[in-house]
């Protein structure tokens, strides 16, 4: 096996302090299945956020985005835009989590999701499978106050990656080395006794508290694609107070990937006893006393049909007797989470027309 260790001038760069942050930290704790979920993925207790620093809003196609920054106790500031309608005070608005998807892109997190001028062309291509819009953005638009955070690895919160030269990469060469350097991430993160998905859990559990400080008071909801998907079904899991969750293009049983789909996944998906424990549908199912939105499409390749199949059925019976509800929606696309499916997502998340329970692929 590879060191790929050498391959970086410094894999810990900008994460010093990340080891003396967890042995201080002790792990994030509730009561209950939450506990448990936390114990699991090995997640830090978030510290109470202090300072957040407030950019000046950019106004696009009439919502504002807001850039905020705060320290976590450990790595570079943590970074998230709030968006909402231009013309309201989000302070009065439902909040809503928006998660971004993994998608093999670091250099940035949130800025995938909204639609602000400038943003680089290569971006583009890139989100196709969301629709080809700023899908936060477009969420906002409806009357909502939307935090889309970057997180452990990404966007503000990304490493200082570089190659044993110690040149600055562009964005190809950055990409290439992050893909690699998540590897060894995985092992440092098992070795500090925590997890991958356990430390991006971290950041998104400081996020869902700076969204409560800027959003009506009330319950709030969280969606995320793909590995954005994998985080809401985590947060259902982790958090009280969420009302609505979307975990779509991002559920199956675990099991089910082996042998011919682990391959095909970020370390987000893997955490040590999730498949012998409450698997992902177990995640997402959490208390059970919310709503719950999985979007599923039938002819997805990162998903065999029969693990999507599986889920599906765990979580119809999981809320079966249950005071929340499961609102399975099925397409028959791939990988994607397009503007049909997002708009039924955005009703659903908005308390709007529920999408007509449909059979499974």
């Amino acid at each position: 096996m590879p060191n790929l260790s050498g391959t970086f001038a410094d894999p810990m760069a900008g994460y010093h302090d990340w080891p003396d942050f967890l042995d201080r930290s002790g792990t994030a704790s509730e009561r209950g299945a939450l506990a448990g979920a936390a114990g699991l993925l090995g997640v830090p207790r978030p510290r109470p956020v202090g300072a957040v620093l407030r950019d000046r809003p950019v106004v696009s196609q009439g919502v504002a985005h807001t850039r905020f920054s705060w320290e976590v106790g450990f790595g570079p500031a943590m970074a998230a835009w709030l968006c909402h309608p231009v013309d309201a005070d989000p302070a009065r608005l439902p909040g809503v989590l928006y998660l971004p998807s993994h998608g093999g892109l670091k250099e940035i997190g949130a800025e995938r999701l909204l639609d602000l001028p400038g943003q680089p062309e290569w971006l583009r291509p890139l989100r196709a499978g969301e629709g080809g819009r700023g899908a936060a953005s477009a969420l906002a638009a409806r009357g909502v106050a939307v935090l889309v955070p970057d997180s452990f690895t990404w966007g503000a919160r990304r490493f200082d990656l570089r190659g044993p030269d110690g040149v600055r990469p562009d964005h190809a060469t950055y990409e290439a080395l992050a893909a690699a350097h998540e590897d060894i991430l995985a092992k440092y993160c098992t070795d500090l006794g925590t997890s991958y998905a356990g430390m991006v859990a971290h950041d998104d559990l400081s996020a869902l508290q700076v969204l409560r400080t800027l959003c009506a008071p009330g319950e709030i909801g969280v969606i995320g694609f793909s590995g954005g998907g994998g985080r809401a079904a985590a947060l259902a899991a982790l958090a009280p107070g969420i009302g609505r969750v979307v975990v779509a293009g991002m559920m199956c049983t675990t099991r089910s990937l082996v042998p011919d789909h682990t391959g095909r996944h970020s370390w987000l998906l893997h955490a040590p006893g999730l498949a012998s424990g409450p698997d992902l549908p177990g995640l997402a199912a959490g208390t059970r006393r919310h709503r719950l939105m999985v979007v599923y499409g039938a002819a997805d390749p990162l998903f065999p049909l029969s693990g999507m199949r599986a889920a599906d059925a765990a979580l119809r019976e999981a809320f079966r007797a249950a005071p929340g509800e499961y609102h399975p929606l099925w397409h028959d696309g791939g990988h994607v989470f397009g503007i049909t499916q997002q708009d039924a997502a955005f009703d659903f998340l908005t308390g709007g027309t529920l999408p007509r329970a449909s059979s499974a692929g």
